[in-house]
């Protein structure tokens, strides 16, 4: 029996001086806690992944010393990023709505044409190195399923048969995928074996909202799940029978499976993770600290089964100046960091698609290395009072490999740079890039070895600068790095 729509949603680098001070050193201990990630001050140099032990922050970075972070790219035409995806590292797709275009790149983003300039586009699949498929719109009238051959410079439409809306696509193949939507104000599941010229109706009790398949099939069969009002349900049959197994997931914006067990959520302010097919589900929040205003995420892009890019949220800064952060975790999901881009776009970035390691992009930014630093700055809880100086300490421990943690602190509102060298005066990474900080005792943690540097004496410096534009301290320690 058909169940009546109830909800709708809407589709969506100074040379350093070398010199050395005496100064306190830091205990070394840290607060014993749970393990979380902290959301932080990020400037525009690279780290590749930030964890936090307790008060302890593990940096880990990337190999080479010549880091950008992310990026600005500018647009063709202002409005909402409807999805964004890339085929490779030149080749890439943007859905706008208002106004409502398709947009083209072949070379990563640094230009875009405009291929559709009036057609309203929801999601992008991308199938195999050429084809791609994308969610129309439509309302008391066929919804449309758009595809392309090459790369998305040419596209044909498809009827999907009596649909008035289309809510999620998923494609196993060039032939073979699955529409969810509505009709009639009620819930349906579309399936096409011939590259969407013709559909079937699998389910009239599930469709309305997000549908994923697996491209590979399990015990001969493909799997996949559908929302519908909250709740979640499977098919493990290629789509002939479907079965409620969740009465309240919510409505996830996104929802991917890397097996038939494992898989994640975006929902509304956290991402749900399952490991048993999707029976049971942990909701991992975004960070709300160090200015997050809005912790929101509606995408994500798994890089592999441990590092996952997060697009939505929103930072605003001490002066009042809001700036959009990209999320990231390290650990699949469950603890989450953010990037944040250097650039002075004041809204959320919203679309995320990354096609390696270093390479990815969201909307109006990319990055070449992995988007900079996740540099996870936290309050020293074990020094309570407003310090009356500036001051830098030596790093503990001190040589090390391959993590060390710097304490300082912060006598009055400040710009503070802190630079990391080697002994030729050469910058090794830009941890703070005149970012704002409140008097208070601070701490950092860094991780080197990530770097593929060599054994040997390092300087890192601090320069802070009052608001009047002056500089009122400046340090550098020296600090061993032995792998």
């Amino acid at each position: 029996m058909k169940t009546q729509i109830k909800n709708q949603s809407t589709l969506n680098q100074k040379t350093a001086s070398g010199k050395t001070a005496s100064g306190k050193t830091a205990s070394g201990k840290t607060a014993s806690g749970k393990r979380k990630i902290i959301s932080a001050i990020l400037p525009k140099r690279l780290l590749t992944v930030i964890l936090i032990l307790g008060l302890s922050v593990i940096i880990f970075t990337s190999a080479g010393y010549s880091q950008s972070g992310w990026f600005s790219q500018p647009l063709p035409v202002s409005g909402q990023v409807q999805d964004l995806k890339f085929f490779d590292s030149n080749t890439g797709l943007i859905a706008m709505w208002q106004p409502t275009a398709l947009l083209r790149t072949t070379n990563g983003g640094y230009n875009w044409n405009i291929v559709l300039p009036n057609q309203a586009l929801g999601e992008f699949e991308i199938i195999e190195s050429n084809i791609v498929y994308a969610r129309g719109s439509g309302y008391a009238t066929d919804v449309f399923l758009f595809r392309s051959y090459d790369k998305g410079l040419t596209w044909d439409s498809l009827p999907v048969a009596n649909a008035w809306t289309g809510n999620g696509i998923s494609f196993v193949n060039k032939d073979t995928g699955w529409v969810g939507g509505t009709s009639g104000g009620l819930p349906y599941i579309w399936r096409t074996t011939n590259a969407g010229v013709s559909w079937v109706v699998q389910s009239d009790d599930t469709g309305f909202g997000k549908v994923f398949f697996l491209k590979n099939k399990v015990n001969g069969e493909y799997v996949g799940w559908s929302i519908f009002n909250y709740a979640l349900w499977k098919t493990t049959n290629s789509g002939m029978n479907w079965a409620q197994i969740q009465i309240n997931i919510g409505n996830p914006s996104k929802l991917f499976f890397i097996n038939a067990n494992t898989g994640w959520a975006a929902t509304t302010n956290s991402v749900k993770k399952t490991t048993d097919g999707g029976l049971n589900w942990n909701a991992y929040y975004m960070p709300s600290d160090n200015g997050i205003i809005l912790n929101q995420i509606s995408s994500f892009k798994l890089i592999n089964n441990d590092t996952i890019y997060g697009d939505y949220g929103l930072r605003q800064f001490p002066n009042g100046q809001l700036r959009g952060v990209i999320w990231i975790s390290t650990n699949g999901g469950v603890n989450w960091g953010f990037q944040q881009p250097d650039t002075s776009i004041g809204k959320r970035y919203t679309g995320i698609d990354i096609v390696n390691k270093d390479t990815g992009w969201s909307s109006w930014i990319r990055t070449n290395d992995g988007g900079g630093p996740i540099i996870i700055t936290g309050i020293n809880t074990q020094i309570t009072e407003v310090p009356e100086i500036f001051t830098l300490e030596q790093n503990y421990p001190n040589p090390f490999n391959s993590s060390t943690r710097i304490n300082f602190s912060i006598s009055e509102p400040a710009n503070i740079t802190l630079t990391l060298y080697d002994l030729t005066g050469k910058e090794v990474i830009k941890i703070y890039k005149g970012e704002f900080f409140m008097a208070g005792n601070y701490f950092i943690g860094l991780d080197i070895g990530k770097m593929g540097l060599s054994s040997g004496i390092y300087i890192y410096k601090m320069q802070a600068t009052g608001i009047k534009g002056v500089t009122v301290y400046e340090q550098s320690r020296k600090c061993v790095y032995l792998k």
